[in-house]
């Protein structure tokens, strides 16, 4: 009962919004407590089914050994008093925590805000509908500043899924053309759009990003008039063929983190971000950020050395991306002394930059990474670092951008 209470108790204040720093580490205390108890329970059940097998083993033995397994049985009863009591006090522990956690509801309700599910209730069940969207935002001149497409696809093993396509094409050196997508899995309170906002605040950094216009536009998006169709496709078949096996490769697990919104990729350095950065990318299967990278900061900082810049005369800009799955593992390729590692990817060669890196630390890594590599390799066109952990992996590229591949920059639709 402990369980169940501690389950709904987290499933019930995962519809409110909670900002203060103290009920989030309430809640990451009781998430704790709920997964220690599933963990217990799993034991005991396991426990249970062993002892039965035992039984059975038993009653099909020969009589001696009926009597051995009695002696050691009754044995075993006189030394495991001490491990009933202690299996009560553990029960008591939880039951402790199941009372505190209908406390933690009540402060809940007194101080947060409920989420807002109207805005993206609309959203999913088209999904569910099976339609798809293509929108385009209008810019003062009357013409797209930018375009998105929201379409589902589904597998018997996966679910329904969605996957979000943003492209935003500025001319300005500022700001520059950008490309964003997002594929995961979609229940009834899925947030699609407050989610591709959290892996733009989460991802831009890293390649320098300026994605302010796009998490606006994502906001504004469930208030628009939207023209949903049905999603049909002349290879529709095919498609549905690739994404299941799409979804194979990126998540061979299609139940990892499901529990209490665990996710193993994020350990933040921050305690104050606990269950902030994690939980919504348990349904993320993959994110896919690419955008121009102005060099003129590095200029005018003085970042670059002057035969640096002459090296990367040619390009006025970067073109950087970076392509994440939070649950594609290449933990066979790790050592296992390491949890994680970063190596630069030179033709069929690896070579291991930094070990144990977190994947926020990555924002100090790649573009001073790859400004090296180019002043270092005149001739080459694109530098590629692959980030590897136990649990998840990342593939980041920077690429000399000529004028022609900027103006080319995002390839075409979401088709």
């Amino acid at each position: 009962m402990a369980h169940i209470r501690l389950e709904a108790a987290l499933e019930t204040s995962d519809k409110w919004k909670i900002t203060d720093t103290s009920m989030l580490h309430w809640r990451q205390k009781l998430k704790r407590a709920a997964q220690e108890c599933d963990d217990t329970l799993h034991k005991c059940k396991q426990r249970i089914l062993e002892d039965e097998q035992m039984e059975q083993r038993v009653r099909n033995s020969s009589f001696p050994k009926r009597i051995v397994h009695a002696t050691k049985s009754f044995v075993s009863s006189i030394i495991n008093c001490d491990n009933k009591r202690l299996r009560r006090s553990t029960v008591q522990r939880f039951e402790w925590f199941a009372d505190g956690a209908s406390e933690f509801l009540r402060f809940v309700e007194l101080g947060g805000t409920p989420r807002r599910h109207i805005s993206f209730y609309s959203l999913v069940n088209n999904l569910f509908a099976g339609k798809e969207l293509h929108h385009k935002f209008i810019g003062a001149n009357q013409h797209p500043r930018s375009e998105l497409w929201l379409a589902p696809f589904g597998t018997a093993e996966h679910g329904t899924e969605a996957s979000l396509i943003f492209i935003q094409t500025d001319d300005s050196p500022a700001v520059g053309n950008i490309y964003f997508s997002i594929a995961l899995q979609v229940s009834e309170s899925t947030d699609i759009v407050g989610t591709a906002i959290q892996c733009l605040q989460l991802f831009a950094p890293y390649v320098r990003c300026k994605v302010e216009n796009i998490m606006e536009e994502l906001t504004e998006l469930p208030t628009q008039c939207l023209a949903w169709v049905p999603f049909v496709h002349s290879n529709q078949q095919d498609r549905v063929r690739v994404q299941h096996h799409a979804s194979q490769w990126i998540r061979p697990n299609s139940l990892c983190c499901k529990k209490h919104n665990q996710h193993e990729l994020l350990r933040i350095s921050n305690p104050d971000m606990v269950g902030l950065s994690d939980a919504f990318l348990e349904p993320v299967t993959e994110v896919n950020l690419q955008c121009q990278v102005s060099l003129s900061p590095y200029n005018k900082q003085k970042t670059l050395a002057f035969e640096d810049i002459l090296s990367l005369q040619d390009s006025s800009c970067l073109k950087a991306g970076i392509y994440f799955a939070p649950h594609r593992s290449l933990e066979h390729t790790l050592p296992a002394n390491r949890s994680s590692e970063v190596v630069a990817v030179v033709g069929e060669d690896q070579h291991c930059l930094h070990v144990d890196v977190t994947l926020e630390q990555l924002e100090d890594i790649i573009l001073p990474r790859a400004l090296d590599y180019f002043y270092q390799n005149t001739e080459a066109s694109i530098y590629k670092m692959i980030w590897k952990s136990k649990h998840s992996s990342a593939l980041i590229q920077v690429e000399k951008a000529s004028m022609s591949t900027q103006k080319s920059f995002g390839g075409g639709g979401g088709g």
